[in-house]
């Protein structure tokens, strides 16, 4: 019998990985580098490898994050972590080599099957990752990174400078519509305060 769990959804997904100008070799070493990036936005935030797996999805990766993550240690340590990782990389890469990411944070229940994990929650932090507002707010950001707080997510949030610094969007998925919040991640994001 499987077991629904409680889990954090963290998507992360590089912003034209496949452009013209990006050959296999370059895209091998972007991806390294979103490893690294992010494992070092984890362990900034006290997470240990074994309350998480990352799971690959060519150009980007989504993490899922049991216990004792938290929203909090991800939105205030974490992601601005991973932001200037990034911003330091872009800094001294070649163009063709530059990361853009959209980001997203979801939390809900899952079941894990011997395939891996299903339920409406992780596919609802896809849905986010991939969805057309958030590719629209990326290629309008001058930022490296655009994150989707899920109405969920922003509801565990205190009410703060992180949870002021987001902007309510109707975001289309492939079933519905929801609720998401949008914020770019800098250097000086309101999320690292």
């Amino acid at each position: 019998m499987h077991q629904q769990v409680s889990r954090i959804f963290f998507g992360i997904d590089i912003a034209g990985f496949n452009r013209a100008d990006r050959s296999d070799c370059v895209g091998v070493v972007m991806r390294r580098t979103l490893y690294d990036a992010l494992q070092r936005s984890l362990d900034s935030a006290g997470i240990p490898p074994d309350c998480y797996e990352l799971l690959d999805r060519g150009d980007g990766i989504m993490t899922v994050l049991g216990p004792p993550a938290d929203i909090a240690g991800l939105l205030r340590t974490a992601v601005p972590t991973l932001a200037a990782t990034l911003n330091a990389y872009n800094k001294a890469a070649h163009q063709a080599h530059r990361i853009r990411l959209r980001a997203s944070l979801h939390c809900g229940q899952v079941v894990r099957d011997a395939h891996g994990y299903t339920g409406r929650d992780i596919s609802h932090a896809f849905r986010l990752l991939d969805s057309p507002e958030l590719r629209g707010a990326l290629a309008e950001s001058k930022a490296d990174m655009v994150v989707a707080v899920s109405d969920a997510v922003r509801r565990l949030m205190p009410p703060d400078s992180a949870r002021r610094a987001l902007t309510p969007v109707l975001v289309t998925t492939k079933e519905s519509s929801a609720q998401a919040w949008f914020t770019e991640v800098t250097t000086d994001s309101a999320l690292s305060r």
